[in-house]
C-alpha cells in the first residue's frame, strides 16, 4: 500500500534535450557486463500514473520490457513485469491489451499470459495442453512512493529503500520530474555528491557563499546500501530561493546530509533556519545503455498554502537544467570509473563511489554495502 502519499501531483512536460551549438556529440555507452552487474538492485521505472488500463513498453538496462496492472491490483496498484516478446513468434507484448484476469494478451495471435510469464490461452489450439515452455521471463515489481519499482535478478542485494517521511501525515509529496537525459547515469549520482559545484554551476539561482573547500563534518559514514555524509552550505537568498521556503532571509546555512543509495541512488535532506525540512530522492535509471532516465521526487513538511508546489518545481527546473548542461556535455566517460581524470581531496564521496562500484563490476560487489535484509 501506499499510504498517506499514494496521490501523485501533476508533472511538468518532460523537456527538450538541451541545444549544444557548435558541439559535435560522441555517441558512448555503458559496456555489457556493466549493464549485466547492475541487475540485482531496485529501480523506478514509471510514474504509477502513467500506467493505464493497457500495458506499457519501456527500457532497463538495455531489455526491453512490459508493464501492465494485475486484476489483484484492486485499490494497492499492483503491477506486473515481463520481457517485452511474446513467446510465439516475438512480437512486442506492449502493444497488446490487458483481460479482465489480469492476464497479458498479445497482439499478434491473442496468447496470453499472467503474472507469472506462464501462457494461459493460445486460441489457435483450445484443447491442446500449454506446454510449460511456452512462457515469457517475468522480473520482480513494487509500488512505492508513487512509483513501480522493477529488480531484473531473482534476488535484490537491497530492499528499495525506506524513507521514513512517506508514512508521516504531516509530509507531502511532490513528483517533480521524470525525464531522459543523454548522459552517464554514474555521473548524475556523482554531481549529487559533489559539493563544491554550486559555487560554479548554478550562480544566480543558488548563490552559495560557504568556503571552498569546507571539510566533511565527520566523515563519510557507511549504511547498508551504500554511506553517507553532512555538510552545510551557506546561500544569498534571492526571490526565486524565498518563493520555495517562505523564508525571506537575506542570508542563510542549510544542513545537508547526503546519502548514496547504491548504484544509482541519492538521497539529499535539507534542513532550513525556519524549520523547513525536505528530502530530495534522486535516481539515474539506466534505459539502453545510453540515455538515463531522471526520477527526482521530494518530501517536504510543509503545507501547498505556505509555498506552493509550482514554486518548488519551477525552482528546481532550473536547478537541474544548469545540471543537465554540464552533464549532457561530458564525453568520454560514461562508464562506473572512468580513467584519465585526476580526483582531488574534495572529491572523496565521488572517489569511495567508484571505488566501491569498480568492486561491483569486478564481482566483489557485496564490498559495495551490506547485506539486504
Amino acid at each position: 500500500m501506499e499510504g498517506p502519499h499514494s496521490a501523485i501531483g501533476s508533472r511538468p512536460p518532460e523537456p527538450q534535450p538541451l541545444a549544444w551549438a557548435g558541439v559535435r556529440r560522441v555517441v558512448v555507452t555503458l559496456e555489457p557486463h556493466e549493464l549485466e552487474a547492475l541487475r540485482p538492485f531496485w529501480y523506478p521505472v514509471l510514474p504509477l500514473e502513467q500506467l493505464g488500463d493497457g500495458p506499457v513498453g519501456l527500457d532497463l538496462l538495455g531489455q526491453r520490457l512490459v508493464l501492465w496492472r494485475t486484476a489483484a491490483a484492486g485499490g494497492d496498484g499492483a503491477v506486473a513485469v515481463a520481457e517485452d516478446r511474446c513467446a510465439h513468434r516475438s512480437a512486442r507484448l506492449s502493444g497488446g491489451r490487458v483481460t479482465e484476469a489480469g492476464c497479458l494478451v498479445c497482439p499478434y495471435h491473442g496468447w496470453e499470459f499472467d503474472a507469472d510469464g506462464g501462457c494461459r490461452k493460445v486460441p489457435q489450439e483450445p484443447a491442446r495442453p500449454i506446454p510449460a515452455r511456452f512462457r515469457i521471463r517475468a522480473h520482480r515489481a513494487r509500488v512505492r512512493y508513487g512509483y513501480v519499482w522493477v529488480c531484473l535478478a531473482p534476488e535484490a542485494r537491497h530492499p528499495i529503500p525506506v524513507f521514513a517521511e512517506a508514512e508521516d501525515p504531516a509530509v507531502r509529496l511532490i513528483h517533480g520530474f521524470f525525464e531522459t537525459w543523454r548522459c552517464s547515469p554514474f555521473r548524475v549520482i556523482e554531481n549529487g555528491l559533489d559539493n563544491y559545484h554550486h559555487h560554479f554551476v548554478h550562480r544566480g539561482l543558488l548563490e552559495a557563499t560557504s568556503p571552498i573547500p569546507a571539510p566533511l563534518r565527520d566523515g563519510i559514514e557507511p549504511t547498508e546500501d551504500g554511506f553517507r555524509f553532512s555538510l552545510p552550505l551557506e546561500v544569498a537568498n534571492n526571490g526565486t530561493l524565498s518563493a520555495t521556503l517562505d523564508d525571506h532571509s537575506q542570508r542563510l546555512t542549510v544542513e545537508r546530509r547526503v546519502r548514496w543509495i547504491a548504484p544509482l541512488g541519492l538521497s539529499l535532506e535539507l534542513g532550513w533556519p525556519n524549520g523547513l525540512r525536505q528530502r530530495i530522492v534522486l535516481f539515474a535509471v539506466p534505459q539502453d545503455g545510453r540515455d538515463s532516465r531522471i526520477v527526482r521526487f521530494y518530501f517536504r513538511n510543509d503545507r501547498e498554502e505556505q509555498v506552493p508546489e509550482a514554486n518548488v518545481t519551477r525552482f528546481e527546473r532550473g536547478l537541474i537544467d544548469q545540471d543537465r548542461r554540464i552533464l549532457e556535455g561530458i564525453v568520454g566517460a560514461y562508464g562506473a570509473a572512468p580513467v584519465h581524470e585526476n580526483l582531488i581531496e574534495a572529491d572523496q564521496p565521488i572517489a569511495l563511489m567508484r571505488q566501491r562500484l569498480r568492486q561491483l563490476l569486478d564481482g566483489t560487489g557485496a564490498a559495495v554495502a551490506g547485506p539486504s535484509h
